[in-house]
């Protein structure tokens, strides 16, 4: 959802975290693809949570943005080994300017997104990445300026949505934590949301959404998790509003 790419953003499990934007419709009564109308499926702008602004960026940037976090993502170093995520190298490289629309919204406390294309993602090597064993994950990057520091993404997984138009879903809370040599941890929590929605006419989209809080400083007892299940830090949105926010996402995307 950002533009900028920081060091978490390799590990997160939504793209729509990386980079996006809005594009308004324009299309006509007879879509000449059955993507030509997914931008009037996005959520409308009004929609973004209170005290957002919508942001907004070319869908070429995101693919920019996307190439290199995958080229990042090949020198980092991941613990357990088996937890290296896998969904988004074989997603982003499908990701055009055709088949994909973003809302990017931003506040003083974080960053909102939507990303919705009818490149069908896997949203079982989200699953796979971000629980179970996988459900805490370091990553240390080589090169780059944070080249040494252990990420440390601890993922909780929330209630799943369910509907007729559903085909799947993965809701998941991830908190991140980066680890700096001599300075307190420093750590961001961002709610994330991959669903694949049947369309009119059978045709399966994906809806990735996302809120990620900003960055801040916090204490070495809050980074190892002081209160067990808890986010390390507020995202600017509650679980219960993003999830409200995920389920009118659906509903658009699955009109007729």
């Amino acid at each position: 959802m950002r533009s900028r790419l920081s060091g978490t953003s390799i590990i997160t499990v939504s793209t729509a975290v990386v980079a996006a934007m809005l594009l308004t419709s324009c299309g006509s009564s007879q879509p000449a693809d059955p993507g030509s109308d997914l931008p009037s499926r996005l959520l409308p702008g009004d929609s973004v949570p209170q005290g957002f602004t919508v942001v907004p960026q070319s869908v070429g940037e995101l693919i920019a943005a996307n190439r290199s976090t995958l080229e990042s993502a090949s020198t980092v170093g991941f613990v357990p080994a088996e937890c290296k995520p896998t969904a988004d190298a074989k997603f982003n490289p499908q990701l055009t300017e055709d088949n994909t629309v973003l809302l990017v919204a931003q506040s003083e406390t974080g960053t909102f997104s939507e990303l919705l294309t009818t490149v069908r993602r896997d949203v079982d090597a989200d699953r796979r990445d971000t629980s179970g064993p996988c459900a805490s994950v370091t990553a240390t990057p080589s090169t780059g300026s944070l080249a040494g520091i252990p990420i440390v993404n601890t993922s909780v997984e929330l209630p799943a949505l369910r509907g007729d138009d559903i085909v799947v879903s993965y809701l998941v809370r991830t908190d991140s934590v980066k680890r700096p040599a001599g300075t307190n941890p420093r750590s961001r929590t961002a709610l994330l949301a991959n669903v694949l929605v049947k369309r009119p006419g059978g045709q399966v989209v994906t809806i990735q959404m996302g809120v990620s809080g900003t960055e801040v400083e916090v204490t070495p007892e809050v980074a190892a998790g002081a209160v067990p299940g808890a986010p390390l830090t507020q995202p600017p949105l509650d679980e219960a509003a993003f999830t409200d926010l995920v389920k009118a996402a659906v509903e658009r995307a699955a009109a007729e």
